[in-house]
């Protein structure tokens, strides 16, 4: 193999050829095919962290910077170790791909990590729809050397893809993407309870979520009380916080879902047209 024995590889052989054929696939350069997993997966780090993030510590042969930028979107420092670990031991594998040492697993490994740093971004900074192309390319080529590459050594090819089809659903639908950032809401069950749409309450202030859960959890535990008043023609059931804001909030419950949930909550509640 090229350059088998260098004096000094960037972090491990791993990244310093991943690195290198990225480098060389982006100018339209030919670059060992044997190299073609490592490459995608650095592609894929240049997606997710920028190019600037990526290369320029190669350049500056400055590993640690490389590593604290993997860990820019929270990602765990140990996630971060067993990411170069397992790049390190898939080199190893390619290297001696004649010897007793197997890849089992290897492939999943790094791509369930590339996952995670995906979904971690994600939750930050929205993909475009070019990047989300690129990353199918990686975990669900349609040809090509990868394709080849991932057939011949890789398994739990098939979990892996439907990891990424379930996280791509999240990362392209742009309300669910919204509610999973607002740790503080309740289940879609409890707001429709009471007429809400969780969709709807996503939408608002961490303050004004808040304001909202405190009046549904008060009624949960009977300190709340509910006033009937007629609104468009129908008796609804709404909450009274004294100071206009759930009135506010209620009205465009109300029209968000053309008033028809005043009834269903009407009914569920017992009340009476």
């Amino acid at each position: 193999m090229e350059e088998k024995y260098l004096e000094k590889y960037f972090i491990n052989p791993g990244i310093e050829y991943g690195i290198k054929s990225y480098m060389l696939h982006k100018e339209n350069l030919g670059y060992k095919r044997i190299h073609t997993f490592e490459m995608h997966v650095i592609k894929a780090l240049t997606i997710i962290y920028g190019e600037k993030s990526i290369l320029l510590p190669y350049k500056i042969d400055n590993e640690r910077a490389f590593e604290c930028n993997l860990l820019m979107y929270d990602l765990k420092e140990q996630a971060m170790i067993n990411f170069l670990k397992y790049m390190n031991e898939y080199y190893e594998f390619v290297d001696n791909i004649k010897s007793e040492k197997k890849a089992t697993g290897l492939i999943s490994e790094i791509e369930r990590i590339l996952l995670e740093m995906i979904i971690k971004r994600g939750k930050r900074k929205e993909y475009t729809t070019e990047e989300i192309k690129e990353f199918d390319t990686i975990f669900n080529p349609n040809d090509g050397d990868l394709k080849k590459i991932k057939n011949l050594i890789a398994r739990d090819q098939g979990l892996i893809i439907r990891e990424w089809e379930n996280s791509k659903y999240e990362l392209t639908n742009t309300q669910i993407r919204m509610i999973a950032v607002k740790p503080n809401l309740l289940t879609s069950e409890e707001y429709s309870k009471y007429g809400y749409d969780i969709r709807l309450i996503a939408t608002l202030s961490e303050e004004e979520i808040s304001k909202v859960n405190n009046i549904i959890w008060q009624e949960e535990t009977k300190k709340y009380t509910f006033n009937k008043k007629r609104l468009f023609g129908f008796k609804n059931i709404l909450l009274t916080s004294g100071n206009g804001f759930v009135d506010k909030l209620m009205l465009l419950s109300i029209v968000a879902t053309e008033l028809m949930i005043g009834i269903i909550v009407l009914c569920k509640l017992g009340g009476k047209l």
